[in-house]
């Protein structure tokens, strides 16, 4: 292995990373000597190479979606609409309310909950199977009870959805296999 990324930083251990790109960085503490970190990395090797071929194949599965700026805003209407009729289904369910909902065009984040009761979600949602949506929204509404994700946060989820846990995991996979591009 002889192409990576080496950063030096205040940790205690040397750290292997490997990129969905494919690319490799190394995290060493700044007294750690070359000699140990090459070797270290040579020992890595066969991990490395097996995570690169997992995002290769990963990379390879991904669908990209790719939206003009007219099907964003229709994209938005519609999430907007649909998100408000599932928030209004789940609130009374769950005994909380909510000031409004918003659709925005986040890109790393399903969802937000203000303290005052604001949910802000995003528009890309409205791609993902109704099941997966429901658990954001149920989500977000948890947080108008606990602004946290304590276990007295999940209790809530899971009293509304019992199989959460399903559906968490299938949104990563949604996450990981689907990419919604806004172009000009």
């Amino acid at each position: 292995m002889n192409s990576y990324r080496l950063v030096r930083c205040r940790r205690k251990t040397v750290a292997i990373y490997v990129r969905p790109d494919g690319s490799v960085e190394v995290r060493a503490p700044f007294r750690a000597k070359m000699d140990f970190i090459e070797a270290f990395v040579r020992e890595k090797e066969g991990w490395i190479r097996s995570t690169q071929q997992k995002m290769a194949d990963r990379r390879e599965r991904r669908q990209v979606i790719q939206l003009s700026p007219a099907q964003v805003r229709t994209a938005k209407k519609q999430a907007k609409e649909y998100l408000t009729r599932r928030c209004e289904y789940f609130a009374p369910r769950m005994g909380v309310d909510f000031c409004s909902v918003k659709v925005n065009s986040a890109r790393t984040r399903w969802g937000s909950c203000t303290s005052a009761g604001n949910l802000n979600f995003t528009y890309r949602l409205i791609f993902a199977e109704p099941e997966l949506i429901d658990y954001i929204v149920v989500h977000e509404l948890a947080h108008r009870r606990e602004m946290n994700h304590s276990p007295e946060f999940w209790a809530v989820v899971e009293k509304v959805l019992p199989d959460y846990k399903k559906r968490r995991a299938a949104l990563r996979e949604f996450q990981r296999d689907i990419s919604i591009e806004e172009g000009d």
